[in-house]
């Protein structure tokens, strides 16, 4: 598996990580820096399928293996 789908497959980790709904018990300080993870790494998601149009089938891939409390459609919006 290319590094680059590794490394997409780690950013569909992180968002779900994020958003399993356990922030209710974090701290004010614990919950933005989930926040920022997340927004970081579906930043990166975006930008690996954006510049990787070759590689989408292997990425498509990634994400069902992943199973991320995301959707396609988010990863695809940045275009």
């Amino acid at each position: 598996m290319p590094d680059v789908v590794t490394e997409f497959s780690r950013c569909l980790g992180i968002m779900s990580h994020c958003r399993a709904g356990w922030d209710y018990q974090l701290s004010k300080a614990q919950r933005a820096e989930e926040d920022r993870q997340e927004r970081d790494a579906i930043t990166r998601a975006r930008a690996i399928w954006a510049e990787n149009p070759a590689l989408h089938a292997a990425l498509r891939d990634a994400f069902v293996a992943a199973r991320p409390l995301a959707t396609m459609y988010e990863i695809e919006a940045s275009q």
